[in-house]
């Protein structure tokens, strides 16, 4: 009996002994799972990290990838400009000195346009009496133009070149125009008729007369019988008042009759 009871407690220690040691063994699992799902996280956070440094070095190599591509092109810019300074510097070299020489161009000019003046004046009252008033007072005008301070030099010469082309074309084409006529103190209105410089005629108004400008002797030699009408022809033709044609008149010699 004594044995019995003895083995009976033993049983009941081992059985409370065991489930001390399965809560134990259970406790221990959840401690190791409990760290491996510390260290996963762990591990998941480290690489969300790593992530994280990866796409800011990607950025930061891609900047740096467009920095020096803009270091390149300021680069190239600036070697441009450099360039550039120096020929500027040439250029600005050459406009002083360019500078220099139209300064002596000015203060030669206008000598030079003055001088121009003179002749044409000088031309235009030994030359034949064609446009007469409107000439001279061209030249009136031009001669005030030049001792003007608020024209240009530029625009002084253009107007003395303009002069000079006007009195050239003078002898290309053929005119009519009424004007007047001094003659024995008395003054008459009459048609002039200009064939280029070659001649000067008029014809008074009636057609009763007629005269061709002698340069030799600076006076108006008579024209009569069939030369009133060739000019009277000539004067329609000038005016676009009759078709072109050949025309036959007479010119000076070297003798007035």
């Amino acid at each position: 009996m004594k044995t019995v009871s003895r083995l009976r407690r033993g049983a009941v220690v081992s059985l409370f002994i065991l489930p001390f040691a399965g809560a134990s063994a259970e406790t221990a699992v959840d401690d190791v799972v409990d760290v491996r799902t510390s260290q996963q996280e762990a591990a998941r956070a480290v690489q969300r990290q790593v992530d994280d440094l990866d796409d800011e070095t990607v950025a930061l190599l891609s900047q740096y990838h467009t920095e020096l591509e803009r270091l390149a092109d300021l680069q190239t810019y600036n070697a441009n400009m450099r360039k550039m300074r120096t020929s500027q510097e040439a250029e600005k070299l050459r406009l002083s000195e360019a500078l220099k020489d139209v300064e002596v161009v000015r203060r030669d000019l206008l000598p030079l346009m003055v001088e121009m003046t003179d002749v044409l004046e000088r031309f235009i009252e030994l030359d034949q009496p064609l446009l007469q008033e409107e000439r001279e007072a061209r030249v009136a005008a031009l001669s005030d133009t030049l001792t003007r301070s608020d024209v240009a030099l530029g625009e002084k010469y253009r107007r003395v070149i303009e002069a000079y082309q006007i009195e050239a074309e003078y002898g290309q084409n053929i005119e009519a125009y009424e004007g007047n006529l001094q003659r024995d103190g008395s003054e008459l209105t009459v048609d002039y008729l200009r064939v280029g410089r070659l001649a000067l005629y008029y014809v008074s108004l009636d057609r009763s007369e007629a005269g061709l400008w002698q340069p030799q002797t600076r006076q108006w030699q008579s024209l009569e019988g069939d030369a009133v009408d060739m000019l009277d022809f000539a004067l329609r033709v000038a005016r676009k008042q009759a078709p072109p044609n050949l025309l036959q008149l007479p010119l000076w010699t070297g003798e007035a009759e």
